[in-house]
Formats: structure tokens, C-alpha cells, sequence
């Protein structure tokens, strides 16, 4: 009976020791989700309907990164939102577009037809030194969903396939693109993972007293059951042959002879201008990379009627690297970093 009464005891411990774990994590994620960034929580993909008198747009607030591209959304008025899109052609040259409209609850989205688009070169010191507007009363919309915003622009079709995650650049594009005050941004919290303090102990895992063999295996380990992870086998160069895309950015690879791999990089800026860079390398099945030492840059722009206009070489023996995965190539560009953290993927 008394034995009885200890386990009846254990295990109520037990549960409440569990309970008072879970309702302690429970705080700590209220906590965690209270310091985000003012952006929308959903259920089941539904908004959190906002405050009265509050605009439905301060769900989302703040900067969404997709490639070389950042979308910075603000609420103005009960129920509209001012959208600017800086997107970085190269190191100092950028697309900056302007529009506004009002926010539809039923679609979570934002139809414009005010967008002014405008070409920036910036100096050595990032001041700009020469502005050209391109366009004014562009179309299109932003819908947002759980997961970022998609960009549907009528004019150009710059960022067909891409979504734009909120707050998972690797850097503030928003703002190295355009310093100063160019480009105002909103400021986003942290994300750097906190390090230890020179006096934290780190936790030692247990290990069993020579006595303890009651764990200890009785066959050789080779006699265990296992198992069997396939890898995936290295792309050959007829594999990595063929077209890949990124937003407005194409990659064409002619892989036919492995040791000259021919690669274009098409990158369009806007409806009459584009930048091409050509270059060539050995493919090594072994790391399944491409590198090169004699990139061509040209830039290209064209008549209303799309008729050559201007053909500009901007420089000669780039290098840089194209690395193949699972899922698509990068392209390390060592002399403008033009496509980091951008993924291509090949078109089937």
C-alpha cells in the first residue's frame, strides 16, 4: 500500500514538473513573438484582424529580401501602404521604384497604378551623380501571404517566380544599396545568435562508471543493424547542361565540351537595357564547380522599337565561381558580387 502511494506521488511530480515546463516555454515564446518586428501572425493562414482604427497594413511592416532586390513596406493613413522596391543591377547602379495604393483585407494585397521607376548611379563614396526616371503610372500588385510577398508587376514582370522573405537578408539591402537618407528603412531586430560568456560552463554529457555495462553493446558495432543513406551522385557536365532563372536573371550553360563549359549570364534592367556577361571554364565533376578568370561585362540598351543602341564594355577578366547543388547554381561574381545569395534555378 505504502509502495502504491509512492507512485501514485512520483508520477503526480512528474506531471505537474511537466506542466510547469510547458506553461514556461509557453511564456518564453509570448515573449519571443512580442519582440519580433510588427508583422502578421497567422492560423491556418488568416490575419490577425488589427486593432480598431488601426491600419491593417502595420501587419506588415517592415523589409522582405528575394536575390539582390529589397521591398520596404510602411502604412500611411488608416488604409493604405507606400512600397519602394530598390533593386541592385550592380555595385553602383540600382532600380528604385515608388507606388502606393490601398490595402484589400479580403486578399491581403495592394493594387497600384502610381509606380515611378528611376535608374540611380552612385560615386566611389555612394552619393548619387546621376538620376533618370523611366517611367511613371506603372502597374501591378503585391499580395502577402504567410510566408513573404510576391510582386506582380504589370510594366516589366521583374520579379516573376520570386517571393521576398521578410527579414532573412544576409544584409540590409535596403540600405547599403542607397546610404544616407536616400532610401529611409525601416530598422529590423537582430537576429545574430548569442555567444557564450567566457564563464559559461558548457554541459558535459554524462558518461556510464565502469561498473554501469548494462548499456555497453555485446556484438561488434560492424554487426549492428544500420542505415543506408545514398548520396546523391555527383552531376556529371551533361547534367548542369541547359537554363536557369532567377527573377529577371538568366543563366544559359553550354556544357557540351566538360573542359570549356560556355556560360552567359543575362541580366535584364529594365524593357531597353540589359547587362550580359560572358565567360568560359573547366567543370569538376569532383566539386562540382565552374571557375573562371575571363568574364566579359557588356551592357546593351535599345530603341522603344528594340533595336540595338548602345553596346558598352564595362570590363574584361572577371573571376569568380558557379557552384551546382541539388537544387539549382550559385554564381560567386568576385568583381561586383552581383548575384549574392541568389539562387538560379534550372528550368525543366
Amino acid at each position: 500500500m505504502k509502495k502504491n502511494l509512492y507512485v501514485i506521488l512520483g508520477t503526480t511530480a512528474v506531471l505537474a514538473t511537466a506542466i510547469a515546463v510547458a506553461a514556461c516555454a509557453t511564456r518564453k515564446n509570448m515573449a519571443k513573438a512580442a519582440a519580433q518586428p510588427q508583422f502578421r501572425e497567422t492560423i491556418a493562414k488568416e490575419t490577425i484582424a488589427p486593432d480598431e482604427g488601426q491600419n491593417p497594413v502595420m501587419n506588415f511592416i517592415g523589409n522582405y529580401y528575394g536575390g539582390r532586390a529589397c521591398v520596404s513596406v510602411e502604412a500611411k493613413g488608416s488604409d493604405e501602404a507606400e512600397i519602394t522596391v530598390v533593386w541592385g543591377d550592380s555595385y553602383n547602379t540600382k532600380a528604385v521604384w515608388t507606388m502606393s495604393g490601398t490595402f484589400n483585407e479580403a486578399t491581403t494585397s495592394v493594387f497600384y497604378d502610381n509606380a515611378i521607376k528611376k535608374m540611380i548611379t552612385l560615386n566611389e563614396k555612394g552619393e548619387v551623380i546621376f538620376e533618370e526616371y523611366l517611367y511613371t503610372s506603372g502597374r501591378g500588385e503585391f499580395v502577402f501571404s504567410y510566408d513573404g510577398v510576391t510582386w506582380n508587376d504589370l510594366e516589366e514582370h521583374m520579379a516573376d517566380t520570386m517571393v521576398f522573405r521578410f527579414g532573412d537578408s544576409v544584409e540590409d539591402v535596403c540600405t547599403t544599396i542607397f546610404p544616407g537618407d536616400v532610401v529611409e528603412t525601416i530598422p529590423s531586430e537582430p537576429t545574430a545568435t548569442p555567444t557564450p560568456k567566457p564563464t559559461d560552463k558548457p554541459i558535459a554529457t554524462p558518461t556510464p562508471k565502469p561498473t554501469e555495462t548494462a548499456t555497453a553493446p555485446t556484438e561488434p558495432a560492424a554487426t549492428q543493424p544500420s542505415v543506408e543513406v545514398t548520396e546523391p551522385a555527383p552531376k556529371t557536365a551533361a547534367d548542369i547542361n541547359g537554363e536557369y532563372k532567377s527573377g529577371r536573371v538568366t543563366v544559359e550553360i553550354d556544357s557540351e565540351d566538360p573542359e570549356n563549359v560556355q556560360i552567359w549570364v543575362i541580366w535584364t534592367a529594365s524593357h531597353n537595357s540589359k547587362a550580359v556577361w560572358s565567360m568560359s571554364g573547366k567543370y569538376d565533376p569532383a566539386t562540382e564547380t565552374i571557375s573562371y578568370e575571363n568574364g566579359t561585362k557588356k551592357v546593351f540598351t535599345y530603341t522603344e522599337e528594340g533595336e540595338l543602341e548602345t553596346e558598352t564594355v564595362e570590363y574584361t577578366n572577371d573571376k569568380g565561381v558557379f557552384v551546382f547543388s541539388y537544387n539549382g547554381v550559385t554564381w560567386d561574381e568576385y568583381n561586383e558580387n552581383i548575384a549574392e545569395g541568389m539562387v538560379f534555378i534550372k528550368e525543366v
